[in-house]
C-alpha cells in the first residue's frame, strides 16, 4: 500500500504480478512470539556522525486516531480522505465524539523520519519546533525512542502549544484528517542555517510547510547553500490546491532533486483544480509523472492499493502494491512508503528496489492503528526485503542464519543474560587451567547470582559451566557443530539440558548471541565478559570485544566488565602486543576502561565484587 486514496479503477499495473505476503498478525510470519527485530549490540558509535537525512517538521504533532463509522462523516465539512484545519475546542469535542482513540506522535516528516531510524537504521534528525506542554515531551520521547536525532528541535516557550491532529479512520482504513495547529510552536524561517545541514545528504520537506510563510523557500535555500540534496512530498491535495504556483515554481526551479505525490495530489498539481475534468481522468497521472521528472532527478506517484509509478530521467518503472493482508489504517502509508523509497535511494539501489521498499513499508504500516510500524511489523518488512534475494543463494544461508539468530534470541530471553566465558575447548579436565576455571564459574556464579553462558563446547566452556552447575545456577550454551581441535558432542551428550542450548551451523549467530547474552539491558543486570586461557577462536572474541567497546558498540547505555584471566601469565605476550599497538598509535589510550586483567580467581571474585558494590 503506497498511499491513502483510491477512488477509481486504474489499468496501467494490471499486467504486473502482484505480490503476496503473509499478514504481519499471522504468527508464522513472526518466527514465534518473541521473534521480534531485535538490535544484537547496543546502540552508539555514530554519535561524531552528520545525519544522512534531516527531515522539516515545521511543528511537532501528536495523532489522536479513531475508528468511525461511515455515519460520523456526514457530520463533517470537507471531503473524505482529504485534511482540514479545526480549532482546539473543535479538536476536544471530535475526541469525545469518537470516544477510544490511540495517541501517538505524528507529523508527516516525523513518521519518514521515524521509519528511516527506528527501522532502516539510518541516521536520521527532525528540524523543527516543539512546545514545552505535556504533549510536546511526548513527542520528544517518542522520536528519541525511535532513534531521530532530536537536537535540532526548537523548544519553545514555557507554556507553548504542540499541535494536535486527529485521525478519523473508516471500515476501509481511510483516514480523514482534522489537525489543530493554529495556536502552535512553529518554526521560524530565520531559525533554519545551511550550518544546521552541513553534512546532510538529503533533507526531506512537505506542502505542510507552506503554511508558514517563507519557511519552504528558507530551509530549500539553506540545503542548497548546504550542498544537500531535497526530497519534497506534496503532503495532501488540499495543500496542492491552496499553494499550487508557489510550490509549482520551486519545483520547476531544479532545487527540488526527488517528488513525491499521491494520485489525487499529482492530478491537481497538473490539473489545475477542482473544475478540472483532469481530477477524474486517469490519463493526466501519466501526464503528472511526466511533468514531476522533467522538474526533478526523481518523480513518484504512488497509487493507494494499486501500488506506484516512478520515473529518473528516462528511466520508468511500475511496482505493485503488496496483498494478502487486511488494511486496519491507512495513516502514515505515504510517509512510510518514503521512508522506504529514501533508504533504497542512501544505498543505491534500482529505482524498482526503491519502489518496492516503499510499497513494503507503505503495507507494513496499514496492518495497524496509528502512523507507525510496530516491531513484529519491522520483523515482517525485514523478512520480505530479503525473501526474493534469499531464495537466490545457492545455499540459502541468509535464510538459516535468521533462522539461528531468532532461536539464539528466544533461548536468551528465556534464560536471562548474565557472564558470558570464553576459551579453549582443547584443554581437558586434567589440565590445571580447567580445574581453576571450574572453581572460578562456582565462585562467579555465587556471587551474581546471574545465568552462565558459554559456546557450550568441551575444555574451558565446560568447566566454566560445571563450575556454575556446583553453585546451583542456571547455565546455557550456543554451541557451534564443530569446535577447533574437537568432534562435536550429541545434545544427548552435552552436560548441558537440551533445553538450555541451541545448536548453530553458521558462526555468525553464535558470536553475535553470546556478545548479547552479556549486554546489561538496565543498571541492576549484573553481567561480565571473562575470557580464559585459549585459542584462536578465544582470540577473535577477544578483539572483537575490543573493537566492540572502542566503536562505542557495546557497554555505551551500562558499563560491561571483560576480564582477561591471566592463569600463570598465559597473557603476557599479548598483553604486550597491545602496550605495541598503543606505542605506534594504532590504538588509542582509554579505548578499553572496561577491560582488566586479573592473574587469579580471587582477583575476579573481588574485582566483580567493588564493580558491582555487592
Amino acid at each position: 500500500v503506497a498511499g491513502p486514496r483510491v477512488r477509481f479503477k486504474f489499468d496501467m499495473l494490471d499486467d504486473l504480478v502482484t505480490p503476496k505476503v503473509t499478514p504481519i498478525k499471522d504468527p508464522a510470519s513472526r518466527g514465534g512470539a518473541s521473534a521480534k527485530r531485535k538490535r544484537s549490540l547496543e546502540a552508539g558509535g555514530d554519535e561524531n556522525l552528520p545525519p544522512e537525512v534531516v527531515a522539516l517538521q515545521p511543528l511537532a504533532v501528536i495523532d489522536h486516531s479513531a475508528k468511525v463509522a461511515d455515519s460520523f462523516f456526514k457530520s463533517l465539512d470537507g471531503e473524505t480522505g482529504g485534511s482540514v484545519r479545526v480549532g482546539p475546542d473543535d479538536l476536544q469535542r471530535l475526541l469525545m465524539r469518537v470516544g477510544e482513540f490511540t495517541t501517538k506522535a505524528g507529523g508527516s516528516a516525523a513518521n519518514t523520519a521515524r521509519g528511516l531510524a527506528h527501522g532502516f537504521d539510518v541516521r536520521t534528525a527532525l528540524l523543527g519546533a516543539v512546545g514545552q506542554d505535556e504533549w510536546g515531551k511526548l513527542f520528544v520521547s517518542s522520536m528519541k525512542r525511535s532513534g531521530v536525532d532530536t537536537s535540532l528541535l526548537e523548544v519553545k516557550g514555557e507554556k507553548s502549544y504542540t499541535g494536535r491532529c486527529v485521525c478519523l479512520v473508516d471500515k476501509t482504513g481511510q483516514r480523514t484528517m482534522r489537525p489543530s495547529l493554529e495556536d502552535a510552536i512553529r518554526l521560524q524561517p530565520d531559525e533554519v542555517t545551511a550550518d544546521q545541514l552541513r553534512g546532510v545528504k538529503w533533507v526531506v520537506v512537505n506542502g505542510y510547510s507552506y503554511y508558514g510563510r517563507g519557511l519552504m523557500e528558507a530551509t530549500v535555500a539553506a540545503a542548497t547553500a548546504a550542498g544537500c540534496k531535497v526530497a519534497m512530498h506534496l503532503a495532501s491535495f488540499e495543500i496542492v490546491r491552496k499553494f499550487r504556483e508557489p510550490m509549482s515554481r520551486l519545483l520547476a526551479s531544479g532545487a527540488i532533486h526527488a517528488v513525491f505525490a499521491n494520485e489525487d495530489e499529482a492530478r491537481e498539481l497538473v490539473g489545475g483544480g477542482v473544475g478540472s475534468d483532469s481530477i477524474e481522468t486517469d490519463t493526466k497521472i501519466e501526464a503528472a509523472l511526466a511533468k514531476l521528472a522533467e522538474w526533478c532527478d526523481i518523480a513518484v506517484v504512488t497509487l493507494g492499493d494499486k501500488g506506484c509509478v516512478a520515473m529518473r530521467g528516462t528511466e520508468r518503472v511500475e511496482q505493485k502494491a503488496f496483498k494478502g493482508f487486511a488494511v486496519e489504517d491507512t495513516t502514515g502509508a505515504g510517509d512510510l512508503f518514503s521512508s522506504g523509497f529514501m533508504y533504497g535511494v542512501l544505498r543505491n539501489a534500482s529505482l524498482q528496489r526503491c519502489c518496492e521498499l516503499g510499497c513494503l513499508s507503505g503495507a507494513a504500516v496499514v496492518q495497524s492503528m496509528g502512523a507507525e510500524i510496530s516491531e513484529e511489523g519491522w520483523t515482517w518488512v525485514h523478512a520480505h526485503m530479503h525473501e526474493g534475494r534469499a531464495q537466490a543463494l545457492v545455499r540459502g544461508s541468509a535464510a538459516a542464519v535468521q533462522r539461528e539468530m531468532l532461536a539464539c534470541y528466544e533461548l536468551i530471553e528465556s534464560i536471562g543474560r548474565g557472564v558470558v566465558y570464553y576459551g579453549s575447548a582443547r584443554l581437558k579436565a586434567d589440565n590445571p587451567h580447567f580445574v581453576k576455571s571450574r572453581e572460578l564459574g562456582k565462585m562467579v556464579s555465587e556471587l551474581l547470582g546471574t545465568p552462565t553462558w558459554t559456546g557450550g563446547g568441551p575444555g574451558m566452556m565446560e568447566a566454566a559451566s560445571l563450575g556454575a552447575m556446583d553453585a546451583g545456577k542456571a547455565v546455557a550454551g550456543i554451541r557451534i557443530e564443530r569446535e577447533a581441535g574437537t568432534k562435536v558432542r550429541s545434545a544427548a551428550q552435552s552436560y548441558l539440558k537440551p533445553e538450555h542450548t541451541v545448536f548453530c551451523k553458521f558462526l555468525s549467530p553464535r558470536k553475535v548471541a553470546l556478545v548479547d547474552a552479556g549486554v546489561r539491558k538496565k543498571a541492576e543486570d549484573r553481567t561480565a565478559y571473562v575470557f580464559l586461557p585459549g585459542g584462536l577462536g578465544t582470540m577473535d572474541e577477544l578483539f572483537e570485544l575490543f573493537t566492540l567497546y572502542q566503536l562505542h558498540k557495546l557497554g555505551t547505555d551500562h558499563p560491561v566488565p571483560v576480564i582477561i584471566v591471566n592463569y600463570d601469565g598465559f597473557y603476557d605476550c599479548l598483553l604486550n602486543f597491545v602496550e605495541t599497538m598503543q606505542g605506534h598509535g594504532t590504538v588509542g589510550a582509554g579505548e578499553y576502561d572496561q577491560m582488566v586483567v586479573k592473574n587469579t580467581n580471587e582477583e575476579v571474585v573481588e574485582y566483580l565484587r567493588e564493580y558491582y558494590q555487592i
